[in-house]
């Protein structure tokens, strides 16, 4: 009995050569490369900007930006932010994600869910967490340290975590207290300074009373 194949070659409907493609096994290429395209929770952004992928890590030009007003600072910082930042806020969490807090410039408390690899990364000081002027507001990021270190050399208060580096979590008040202080202790030393002078001036006016004295008996 002829099965279907058969029959449909035999009356000429397909052809032998269609038979034997159709009969050979099917590649498990083609379903890897859909479950390769579907990526993970990650999508393997976070790895890339850390490593600065092939081209190298991405820099933020500091000497230059010193040079502009806040506007451009801030639009540049934004395009710098978004183009290292580690975690991704677009991404709903996981179910393995945590709540980090951190301290904000004006002392207030915020927060951050991230994912076990990006906490990890600020844990071990190879991440920092930063603040930027965003589109509506200032926002928090996470980013590499070579990246947070950059953007302290610009605005200092936006480093809010960064292992081992002493500028790291300062706030608006600290920075006030320290300028007053300093402010306070230029006071003293002038005020010092003059009075120093003034001393040395009055101990000059007795000797020259004497002189003139001595000039008019002769």
């Amino acid at each position: 009995m002829l099965d279907l194949k058969s029959k449909l070659a035999a009356a000429g409907l397909v052809t032998k050569e269609d038979i034997e493609r159709a009969e050979r096994p099917r590649s498990a290429g083609g379903e890897k490369g859909r479950r390769d395209q579907k990526g993970g929770r990650s999508g393997g952004k976070g790895q890339a900007a850390k490593t600065g992928g092939k081209g190298g890590a991405p820099r933020l030009a500091v000497a230059s930006l010193r040079q502009q007003k806040k506007g451009e600072q801030y639009d540049a910082v934004r395009r710098f932010v978004e183009r290292v930042r580690l975690d991704d806020p677009a991404r709903p969490p996981t179910e393995q994600a945590q709540t980090f807090h951190f301290s904000t410039a004006k002392g207030q408390i915020g927060r951050l869910v991230l994912e076990p690899d990006v906490l990890g990364w600020v844990k071990d000081g190879s991440a920092g967490l930063v603040a930027y002027m965003g589109n509506h507001g200032l926002a928090h990021a996470i980013v590499p340290a070579a990246a947070a270190r950059e953007l302290a050399e610009l605005f200092p208060l936006w480093l809010r975590v960064l292992v081992g580096h002493p500028g790291a979590g300062r706030t608006e008040a600290e920075v006030e207290a320290e300028a007053a202080a300093a402010a306070q202790g230029e006071a003293a030393a002038a005020a010092q300074g003059e009075a120093a002078a003034l001393a040395q001036g009055e101990a000059a006016e007795p000797g020259e009373a004497a002189l003139e004295r001595e000039q008019d008996d002769a």
